[in-house]
């Protein structure tokens, strides 16, 4: 028989668990994008120099740290939902992500966007080239663009195209069939892996069709894909005994994960068959079992973690912009790679830092990078 639906958690309840995770998730965001300038991949300005072992960590690390990333922010509209109506939210929403994806838009991207002209060979000085990003030509043919801030608009799209799911999920109904699939998971601990399903299925059918493209309208795969796990984390946030089943099952899924990353790069180095299906069963057991080591390992809060789970998300704001400025003048630099990683994200995070403590000061500053009043 199905255990009575769980009760939600009341507004008072903190997880400082998957706080910590999702401070460790835009941390390690940060790590990574220093990390493109000097691999093959394509970014806004490259390293002469490129570095192989990196190119291979950080394909390690990209099988699950969007996935970790939107699994936390479903987790976040989880709690949200229990403090305020389904119309607050959403002026929430509209407050604390769009307007600054807006504003990000026409202020803190065009930087990057300039840095890379400047690095292709543009000499316009920045006063003379910033009035084309009123042309609104898209990027890259024009100046337009929400580069990294895309992922504040793919939130922002789901929280409020999410809220019928929302509202049948947090239903009786709702609750009740969540709490029939953990009883499912507890008796039939394999069947839990069954929970990829989804995810397989969708970057099987869309995946070789779809690449990434962040740009919403033609970006099918990674949009659908993102929102399930963004899905998975509400679900799971609201559920305390789910939450509870993954963190019980913490080791387990680590070292399912562990298996299936030999098996990827098994089959990427040897050219073998079913490298994406192993890429998103990689993810996902990687997704579970770092948000059940959390939640096992953090359990305190306390003023630091106050701190940065304020400041994480205006350093995200922040980052890519002094990271492409900062990586822009020591590319030049006859330097090492490591040396050069090393100077670039130290170079970020305490620019960004610095940025985000001016922006915390004034109450228009914290409206427009999404801080609360």
């Amino acid at each position: 028989m199905p255990h009575p639906s769980s009760p939600q958690h009341p507004s008072a309840a903190r997880e400082f668990g998957l706080d910590w995770l999702r401070v460790f998730a835009f941390s390690l965001l940060i790590l990574y994008h220093t990390g493109m300038i000097f691999v093959r991949w394509p970014f806004h300005i490259k390293n002469a120099e490129t570095s192989i072992p990196l190119e291979w960590l950080m394909l390690a690390v990209n099988r699950w740290r969007l996935p970790l990333l939107f699994f936390v922010a479903g987790v976040a509209v989880s709690f949200s939902l229990c403090r305020r109506s389904y119309r607050k939210f959403a002026a929430e929403r509209f407050q604390r992500l769009f307007l600054p994806l807006v504003f990000g838009m026409f202020v803190i991207v065009p930087p990057q966007i300039y840095l890379e002209r400047l690095f292709r060979g543009a000499t316009l000085s920045y006063a003379e080239w910033y009035p084309s990003v009123f042309e609104f030509r898209p990027y890259p043919q024009g100046s337009l663009s929400w580069h990294h801030l895309w992922f504040v608009l793919y939130i922002f799209v789901y929280s409020l195209a999410g809220i019928p799911l929302f509202r049948w999920v947090r239903s009786a109904a709702g609750r009740r069939a969540i709490d029939t699939l953990v009883d499912v998971f507890e008796r039939r601990p394999l069947l839990l892996y069954t929970a990829i399903t989804p995810s397989l299925f969708l970057d099987s059918m869309l995946g070789p069709h779809w690449p990434t493209t962040h740009n919403l309208v033609a970006d099918w795969n990674n949009l659908l894909g993102s929102f399930l796990y963004f899905l998975w984390g509400f679900i799971i946030g609201l559920n305390p005994r789910f939450l509870d089943l993954i963190t019980r099952r913490r080791h387990e899924l680590a070292l399912s994960g562990l298996a299936f990353a030999i098996a990827f790069f098994a089959a990427r180095a040897f050219g073998s068959p079913g490298g994406r299906q192993l890429s998103v069963c990689f993810g996902f057991t990687w997704v579970l079992a770092l948000a059940g080591l959390a939640r096992h390992h953090f359990r305190e809060g306390g003023p630091k973690l106050r701190y940065a789970t304020q400041i994480v998300y205006p350093l995200y704001i922040f980052h890519q912009t002094v990271l492409i400025a900062a990586g822009y003048y020591v590319i030049q630099q006859p330097w090492g790679v490591w040396p050069k990683f090393a100077l670039v994200a130290l170079i970020t995070f305490l620019g960004s830092w610095l940025a985000v403590e001016a922006v915390r000061r004034f109450s228009l500053t914290r409206l427009l990078f999404g801080l609360k009043a």
